[in-house]
């Protein structure tokens, strides 16, 4: 059973307070479908979210079978199932594909023939059986919702939440996913269905209809006396109805009706603490008697009651302890698989959405191959050596200054074409890195939120993403290093310690648009700000115009380029080339073992962004 008491929700925007939820009480018996209804903005979503523990209630509690969620830890992932309104789920995986993923990710069955036999069976609920092997991107509306149950109803929860599953469908695919929820709702005699709609169609179907009118309940009951209540002929004329009266006097309306309507039709109690604050003869109402004849009561009765009812109510309000972990016995094979397990999943589901989208492989490949070919265009015909100067001194003025004229130019045209080529090589692979990770979880933000309601570990996810763009960091950076060496003859310094810090560079950067994917809601703007932080590289780099030096400890610190570029330069510290490079730049160049140092840092702060952001709930 679900008992809802006196839920309260208040928002703070523009230093003005907003109720979202007022004092909303309501219980749901076993195998039981709800509708909740009501004008938009009433509140459907909000409370729905409330119940699924993804918004915090400001006063009152949810109790689950007996148990305060509040105190006993929220619902086990395989007792709940919300199915969002649009169809979440990877566009080029097909139907089969994303309930498989569903069942690794939730379920710990013990053989192969246990998850077919789970799979084939979850088909069947939904009727998708004709659909297995059709891409998502190819199915209509209504089968996407299906899609959306299926994905649920792997773990078999008690509890399956629907916010608008039903809405922008066509009235035939409308009554289809109606029809399928009531069958839902019947085929566990334990599961409770409650589905937010706007319409008010089909709702014969269910077993009793929640009304909300501006965060208030104005209505629970049967679907049969509906339009008894409200004095009205047809459903559809409920909502004007309500724009007629204040939500406040709806409410109340609805208080001193509920528990004749309750008994009358058999439905389940509310929190009987109420009854205690009822007036004698004002707890049972002739259910005869409509909204608008009860509408004639003194207001001053009214307010009295209301004084009484929150007064008692105060007495029971303390501040909330914090959730506890939960502690409900579940079956074994619906407990939440290991970090292992889920990684593995996450990852192989990655690589095959990746191998499917064409035409992000060609621009894989594309980079992978044209970046390295624009940096050696630049040196194609090697690096010249810087010319010595002579150490004996020359009587002809003419020809000595020719000489050191000779020599200037030849170090400077070395450290610039040094410097140059190895700062490219930094920029682009930055570059490569940003188009990596930019996208990368806020583009499937609404995924992600799903499955980790269901029981997706945040570590695992964070793990997932880092094993896959890892691969691309190693072969964007390696190839681009060695390739420009050999296209490249006569660049100096220690290759390992350039490819090093090449690879680095694109972690470094490939990680902290990977967090900032992660704490951005939206995609686009997410790839905005990444590109952003790529063009900052090369101005504050220092290495194509110096920063001046009181401004070199405050933004070099955050710019991967500069340190790898830096470090590289620094291992031609030996060679004749390092006196050149200096020629072409004060900047300070700093050693490879700090450079490293730093790019780890701007590694561990990307991760521990990605890992916060994917944590936080970000539903909308």
């Amino acid at each position: 059973m679900l008992e809802v008491r006196h839920i309260t929700l208040t928002l703070e925007h523009d230093r003005e307070t907003r109720t979202l939820l007022d004092d909303v009480t309501f219980t749901v018996s076993p195998g039981h479908l709800l509708a909740i209804v009501g004008p938009s903005g009433c509140g459907k979503t909000t409370l729905m979210k409330v119940i699924a523990g993804l918004k915090e209630e400001d006063e009152g509690e949810i109790r689950w079978q007996g148990r305060d969620l509040a105190e006993e830890g929220d619902l086990h992932p395989s007792e709940l199932g919300y199915v969002p309104q649009f169809s979440i789920a990877h566009e080029l995986l097909t139907v089969e594909e994303c309930i498989e993923s569903a069942v690794a990710l939730r379920t710990q069955l013990p053989d192969d023939e246990a998850v077919d036999a789970l799979i084939t069976k979850t088909l069947q609920q939904t009727g998708l059986t004709p659909l297995v092997d059709r891409p998502v991107k190819v199915l209509s509306g209504g089968q996407k919702r299906r899609l959306g149950l299926a994905l649920e109803l792997v773990t078999d929860p008690a509890l399956l939440l629907c916010d608008e599953v039903t809405s922008g469908l066509d009235p035939k695919s409308e009554k289809e996913i109606t029809h399928l929820l009531h069958e839902l709702s019947r085929n566990n005699p334990q599961r409770i269905i409650i589905n937010v709609t706007h319409s008010l169609t089909n709702l014969q179907l269910y077993d009793t209809i929640l009304v909300l009118h501006e965060g208030r309940v104005v209505y629970h009951g049967p679907p049969r006396a509906l339009q008894h209540y409200f004095s009205v002929e047809q459903a559809e004329d409920v909502y004007p109805k309500l724009a007629r009266r204040s939500a406040e006097r709806w409410g109340d309306s609805w208080k001193r009706h509920r528990d004749s309507y309750y008994a009358t039709y058999g439905l389940a109690a509310v929190d009987p603490a109420d009854a205690e604050i009822r007036e004698p003869g004002r707890e049972k109402l002739p259910s005869s008697m409509s909204a608008d004849e009860e509408d004639d009561l003194e207001e001053d009765e009214v307010a009295a009651l209301e004084v009484k009812s929150q007064s008692k109510r105060g007495k029971k309000e303390e501040e909330k302890p914090k959730k506890k972990q939960h502690e409900h016995d579940i079956a074994e094979e619906y407990e939440v698989p290991s970090f292992l397990s889920q990684t593995r999943e996450l990852l192989s589901r990655r690589w095959l959405i990746f191998k499917r989208d064409k035409a992000q492989m060609w621009l894989q490949l594309a980079m992978i191959f044209g970046f390295p070919l624009l940096v050696v265009i630049f040196g194609f015909d090697g690096v010249p050596q810087v010319r010595t100067l002579s150490q004996r001194q020359n009587s002809n003025l003419i020809t000595e200054a020719k000489e050191q004229s000779d020599y200037l130019t030849s170090l400077l045209k070395a450290g610039s074409l040094v410097s140059g080529l190895i700062l490219m090589q930094v920029v682009l692979v930055t570059l490569m890195a940003s188009n990596n990770a930019a996208r990368e979880i806020a583009g499937e933000r609404d995924i992600l939120e799903r499955e980790r309601l269901g029981g997706l570990r945040p570590s695992s996810y964070v793990a997932s993403k880092v094993l896959f763009l890892g691969t691309f960091v190693t072969a964007q950076s390696l190839w681009m290093g060695l390739f420009v060496e050999m296209l490249c003859p006569g660049v100096p310094g220690n290759l390992f310690i350039k490819l090093a810090l090449l690879f680095m560079a694109s972690a470094a950067m490939t990680s902290i648009c990977l967090g900032i994917s992660g704490i951005m809601r939206s995609p686009e703007k997410s790839t905005i700000l990444c590109i952003y932080l790529v063009g900052f590289q090369l101005p504050l780099s220092g290495a194509v115009l110096a920063l001046p030096k009181s401004l070199e400890p405050i933004f070099q610190p955050f710019i991967a380029a500069f340190w790898s570029w830096s470090g590289s330069l620094y291992t031609m510290k030996d060679t004749a080339f390092y006196e050149a490079v200096k020629k072409v730049t004060a900047s300070t160049l700093e050693s490879p073992s700090l450079a490293l140092f730093v790019l780890s840092i701007h590694v561990t702060i990307g991760l521990v962004m990605a890992y916060v952001g994917t944590k936080r709930s970000q539903w909308d």
